[in-house]
């Protein structure tokens, strides 16, 4: 039995027959501590499976670059190195094998390892390489074995995509980006949607699924709080969230200054456009990239079209850009708009006083509480919960909605909205987020044996609804996605957060 432990892309950690999985194969004569492959009359015990591999030879003989043998549960791609030269074909053959066998099953695909291609071919979900290809290129098997466990500490860190991305190998980059460009919308579902650090500082990361996730969620999903009537564009900060930087600090006291109210949106890379109320939400909250004050060609065509579909969506009376010299690029962007535009050394007294005089022609207007904490959950679950009638508190950063008990709470901590029985029942009725068990109640966690489905839209760290036999239980956060609550065998699957006492 496979004992999913946590996935990265395609790649995953996993315990299988009391092998730790991904794993390489050795020889008994590699003297290596790892994996073995034991041969006994051309018949190979891999992990308790009996496997008949054939020889480089047999294969180039036999054109089986578009073959794959199931034996139980592992899979055998024995020509996937024919296809080292066709990086797009060799992608394509990883990612449909792995479409046409299942999440559950191995993936074994022998001489093809080379050092620095491990890390890449695990993110692309090949479980088993073996030392074949580098034994024959008389190279040093300790050191593919040396590259194979800084990947398992890399992905045990959930850090396997920032190892990808370092390494300076020209075939791994070419698959790395075509699994961006061609694969999003399946790499995606294995992206957790909650972090604590995201290291930014390679070109790759501008694609990396969970930042073109927020990028896309901040155009489909996300609306401005209604009564919001004025824009104040802002630039980044290296302290994370902005708010508690110097830099933001000094706007806030500005703007404090003039006695009116604003809607802030930061303006990054990678992330494009992080509106204030959304500071806290991963990845904005969880991202480090080097600043150069110098943008790449693909960071400014992907944050002026950003800034122009956010700008058609969101309609304000105003805006007003305080911005350093190195945005200017937005200019012509925020010419459509006749914005107020305050490019520059944002700290020189002659820009501060512009930005005061700019401030000073709006009306006042006053922050609305329950319309932030809806465009938090526009972005987040995609809707809007009915909060008019409910009590709202405020605490610093901290909002909760009341009916007779907590009916959500947008926790800064956590980053997102954290759900009540009314907020869970509303998200239940709305058929979204929802994991339905079977007749137990669950105590710590929801292994994956227990579930009986799942909704599609459940990534890694969302906030779920527990149901049992339609009704709501509870809540939690989900600890895999839908497509791995679907198709693992076993693996813990929501970490239970609240169990509701039957009323």
């Amino acid at each position: 039995m496979i004992s999913l432990i946590s996935r990265q892309g395609l790649g995953r950690l996993a315990v299988y027959n009391g092998f730790n999985l991904p794993n390489i194969l050795f020889l008994d004569e590699d003297n290596i501590e790892g994996g073995i492959i034991e041969k006994t009359d051309g018949v190979l015990d891999i992990l308790g499976n009996k496997i008949e591999l054939p020889s480089i030879e047999d294969i180039s003989k036999s054109q089986l670059e578009d073959k794959y043998f199931v034996y139980g549960d592992i899979v055998v791609l024995p020509g996937l190195f024919t296809l080292l030269k066709r990086p797009e074909r060799l992608i394509e053959k990883i990612i449909n094998v792995r479409l046409e066998v299942g999440l559950k099953r191995i993936i074994y695909a022998p001489f093809i390892a080379e050092k620095y291609l491990v890390p890449v071919l695990h993110y692309l979900g090949i479980d088993l390489l073996d030392s074949h290809r580098v034994r024959l290129n008389s190279e040093n098997v300790e050191d593919l074995w040396e590259m194979e466990k800084i990947t398992r500490r890399y992905m045990e860190k959930g850090d396997l995509r920032v190892l990808v991305e370092s390494i300076p190998d020209p075939l791994s980059k070419t698959l790395l980006r075509l699994s961006d460009m061609y694969y999003y919308s399946l790499f995606e579902k294995f992206f957790p949607v909650s972090g604590r650090y995201l290291n930014s500082s390679h070109f790759e990361s501008l694609f990396r699924p969970d930042i073109r996730r927020w990028r896309e969620r901040i155009i489909e999903r996300y609306r401005r709080p209604g009564n919001e009537r004025y824009l104040l564009l802002l630039p980044c900060s290296a302290t994370k969230p902005y708010s508690r930087s110097p830099s933001h600090r000094y706007f806030r006291s500005i703007v404090d200054k003039s006695g009116k109210h604003l809607h802030e949106v930061i303006v990054t890379s990678p992330l494009g456009l992080v509106p204030r109320e959304l500071e806290f939400t991963y990845p904005a909250a969880h991202y480090d990239i080097p600043v150069t004050g110098r943008w790449y060609g693909e960071e400014r065509e992907f944050t002026m079209e950003m800034l122009k579909k956010f700008l058609d969506i969101n309609k304000y009376e105003r805006i007003i850009a305080f911005l350093p010299e190195d945005l200017n690029f937005l200019d012509e962007v925020l010419e459509k708009w006749n914005a107020i535009k305050i490019f520059g050394n944002l700290r020189d007294e002659n820009n501060k006083n512009v930005l005061l005089d700019a401030l000073n022609t709006l009306e006042n207007s006053n922050e609305n509480i329950v319309e932030k904490l809806n465009s938090i959950a526009r972005f987040q679950f995609g809707i809007n919960f009915p909060l008019n009638n409910k009590k709202i508190r405020k605490r610093y950063d901290e909002i909760i909605a009341y009916e007779n008990d907590i009916y959500i709470h947008f926790s800064p901590m956590h980053g997102k909205i954290l759900l009540g029985r009314g907020g869970a029942e509303f998200i239940a009725s709305r058929g979204i987020y929802t994991v339905e068990i079977d007749n137990f109640t669950p105590k710590g966690s929801v292994f994956v044996s227990g579930i009986i489905k799942s909704t599609e839209d459940i990534r890694e760290g969302d906030e779920v609804v527990i149901l049992r036999g339609g009704d709501v239980i509870g809540t939690g956060t989900a600890t895999m996605s839908h497509d791995d609550m679907e198709s693992q065998e076993h693996g813990e699957a929501v970490k239970v957060r609240k169990i509701f006492n039957s009323s």
